[in-house]
Order: structure tokens, then C-alpha cells, then sequence
């Protein structure tokens, strides 16, 4: 068994930021990540909106998160973490080829976007994106498509209905149940909605040109050039069944410090309980939880 101070699970934006300011803090994180160190970045054509750098690829700003990272000291370990569990006073972490344990873990392990539509995984990055604020100015004035429920894709529509020509709203539900942001999103003249929807199929031959869906029974193909599939993302946050830990639809609410309900557990980035995930807001997340996890093992006498 590897012990360690503090253990954080997913090396993206947040994992990465955290592991960094804890190395330069004097403490030695052990960073795991199951895949490439990079997080949803590794998945973004385009982003233009990470202060310091001009519009670049996610790939490539992935590598500057690493490089940085790497140049103060932080290593990342290939782990897919399969349970976290707590006897006092450690974490016990469990992944497919070790076992480790330590007195923190920070949590940053994001979303993972499980494809569910044909179509849909083989046009990653050509016009299929999960991220409305990330990609969507790609796509101004186009026609677009968002698939999903709830005021979260509400939210992600009314900011897609300020950018492109036509917006399309297909939902599996109803759309009778009137909130003020389906209201406003509806009521805009280039927003045409489909309730009781179902897609079929994504088409295209090199990139996203259509989708085929049903909507009340009657079955319509559009044109489009991006697709917003939002119904397949979920918290990668199964691993954490073990713990009594408050978890709100799968995210991780926190306090102001990054600290679950659960003590000594943190949480940064995508799976936190927030009204924005972007790339910045995942930095800075990471950071905070650094200087939680530094407080809490004080606290603890952890030396």
C-alpha cells in the first residue's frame, strides 16, 4: 500500500491546478489519472476564453497545464481509481492495480459524456460538443441543435439563441411546465422547439450536417452544423459510493474552502455542485482546495 499526505483523482484543469500549488506549498501529491492528463480540454476544438492565451486548441493548452505543472515538480501516476473509502484517520483509495491510502483526497475527476446516439461518438470535436459556453461561438450564426431537459438546458439555449441563426430545442419531456428561463428561451424568434423528442440518428459525412429525430411520433430530419447532446453527462463520481457523502444529482456540493460534507475530502472542477464549469473556473477550483487540503491537515497535526 502507497501512503501519501493528500491524493487527488483526475489530472484536467483543477487536478493539475491543485497539484501544483500543493507542490510549491512543500507538500508531495500523488496526482492519479486514469487516462491522459489534460481532463475535457483533451475533447474541446477550440478555446478562446482562458485568460493569457489567444483562441488554441484544448490539446494544446492541455500540454501547457502539464508542462507547468511538470516544471514545479508534479508527476502524474496512471491509475483508474475503482472506490474511496474512510477508516480513521486515512482515505482509503482503491485503483485496478494499487491500493493507496492518505489523511486527504481531493476529487477531480469531471464529467464523463457517455455517447448514446448514433452518430454521436464518431462526430467528437466535427460539430459534437457538451459544452454550449465553450464551443458554441464556434457555430455563430449557424443552425444548431441542443438535446437535453431542465434549466440546465435552458441556460446553455438561451446562450446558444444569442449566437446562432436557428436554434433547435428538442427535449424528452413535455415542455408544458413554464419556468421563467423556458420562457425565455422559447419565446425567442430563432429558437424552434420539439417536446416529447427522441434523437435517431447524427449524420454527416467529415463533420455534423444533420440530425434524423422524432418528436410527438412524427420523425423530421434538419440541417445543422453542431449538436449539443446534453443528457449523456454525468458526474464521474461512482467511485465514491463507500462514503457518507452529500452528493446533489451526482455533483459534489462544497463549502467555501472545497471541502465536502464528508471531512478531509475535497472536490474541484466539473463535479463540484456549480452554475459554471469552464476551463478557468476549474483552475481556480484546484487552487482553493490546495489551500483547504493545507489547512485541514494542519488542523489535523498532520506534519
Amino acid at each position: 500500500m502507497i501512503e501519501k499526505k493528500v491524493i487527488i483523482i483526475g489530472a484536467g484543469p483543477a487536478g493539475l491546478s491543485c497539484a501544483l500549488y500543493l507542490k510549491r506549498a512543500g507538500l508531495d501529491p500523488l496526482l492519479l489519472e486514469k487516462s491522459a492528463p489534460g481532463g475535457k480540454l483533451l475533447n474541446l476544438a477550440e478555446v478562446a476564453n482562458y485568460p493569457g492565451f489567444g483562441p488554441t486548441d484544448g490539446f494544446t493548452l492541455a500540454q501547457a497545464f502539464v508542462s507547468g505543472a511538470e516544471k514545479q515538480g508534479v508527476e502524474v501516476t496512471a491509475a483508474e481509481v475503482v472506490s474511496v473509502s474512510f477508516a480513521a484517520p486515512y482515505f482509503e483509495i482503491r485503483a485496478r492495480a494499487e491500493t493507496y491510502r492518505s489523511f486527504a483526497v481531493v476529487v477531480a475527476s469531471g464529467l464523463a459524456n457517455v455517447p448514446s446516439i448514433p452518430g454521436e461518438r464518431e462526430h467528437l470535436q466535427k460539430g459534437v460538443s457538451y459544452c454550449a459556453t465553450c464551443d458554441g461561438p464556434l457555430f455563430r450564426k449557424k443552425d444548431v441543435a441542443l438535446y437535453g431537459e431542465g434549466e440546465k438546458a435552458y441556460e446553455e439555449g438561451l446562450y446558444l439563441a444569442n449566437l446562432v441563426h436557428t436554434l433547435y430545442f428538442l427535449s424528452p419531456d413535455s415542455l408544458t411546465g413554464a419556468t421563467p428561463l423556458s420562457q425565455d428561451l422559447l419565446s425567442r424568434a430563432n429558437v424552434v422547439s420539439y417536446p416529447n423528442a427522441r434523437i435517431l440518428q447524427i449524420r454527416g459525412a467529415s463533420a455534423v450536417e444533420s440530425i434524423l429525430f422524432e418528436s410527438n411520433g412524427i420523425q423530421k430530419e434538419v440541417g445543422i452544423a453542431a449538436i449539443f447532446p446534453l443528457l449523456g453527462e454525468k458526474s464521474a463520481s461512482s467511485f465514491l459510493s463507500p462514503l457518507n457523502l452529500m452528493l446533489d444529482r451526482g455533483f459534489i456540493p462544497v463549502d467555501s474552502n472545497m471541502m465536502s460534507s464528508c471531512s478531509g475530502l475535497f472536490a474541484a472542477g466539473d463535479i463540484v455542485k456549480k452554475n459554471l464549469r469552464q476551463v478557468v473556473t476549474a483552475a481556480s477550483d484546484g487552487a482553493l482546495a490546495s489551500q483547504g487540503v493545507l489547512n485541514y491537515l494542519r488542523n489535523q497535526g498532520v506534519k
